[in-house]
């Protein structure tokens, strides 16, 4: 076995690897056989891959690019760097929500009170914040009640007012209420 195939080696062969691990001239990073330092021990593949991500789009040196799949991504030429930029992000995107979609199936199956409380999480945060409009409303119950209550009321007294016109009694044709009468009977 040679010390090529000992080491973390990129795939490849020949003095193409041999000038990588060396630091030699190409323009990739070597790969040398240390660890990196900005990988915790106790980083999950996707901790890695993200990391990973992150860097590859730091070394194409831009800043900002077209979504993936838009029409302005689409009129970029193939070998413009965003173009490579865009694709990692969706990409990125797309494990990050498979990962979190795995995660709440597990939990699902192995935790289903866990896993009613996170899905349910953002709902109640809001239903808290909105606390006090929501116990401002009347309840169905009440609206019901007043509703009923709406046509319930007893009769209005009617009362004449000194310099006023004798008032109209209603159901009763010809009878008028004036002043000083408290009753229309």
């Amino acid at each position: 076995m040679s010390t090529l195939e000992n080491t973390n080696a990129p795939a490849g062969t020949g003095a193409n690897v041999e000038d990588q691990l060396s630091g030699g001239s190409t323009t990739t990073v070597p790969n040398t056989p240390r660890r990196l330092r900005a990988v915790p021990e106790n980083a999950t593949a996707g901790d890695v891959t993200a990391l990973r991500a992150e860097m590859q789009v730091a070394a194409l040196q831009v800043d900002d690019w077209p979504p993936y799949g838009s029409s302005a991504w689409l009129r970029l030429d193939p070998k413009d760097p965003r173009v490579y930029a865009a694709t990692l992000e969706a990409a990125e995107q797309h494990r990050r929500a498979t990962a979190e979609r795995q995660r709440l199936d597990w939990l699902m199956d192995n935790d289903p009170v866990e896993w009613w409380r996170e899905i349910t999480a953002d709902a109640n945060a809001y239903a808290a914040r909105q606390g006090h409009v929501i116990a401002a409303r009347r309840t169905a119950a009440e609206i019901r009640a007043a509703r009923s209550n709406a046509t319930n009321r007893p009769p209005h007294q009617l009362r004449a007012t000194p310099g006023w016109p004798p008032i109209a009694v209603p159901g009763r044709p010809g009878k008028y209420l004036t002043p000083g009468q408290e009753s229309t009977t």
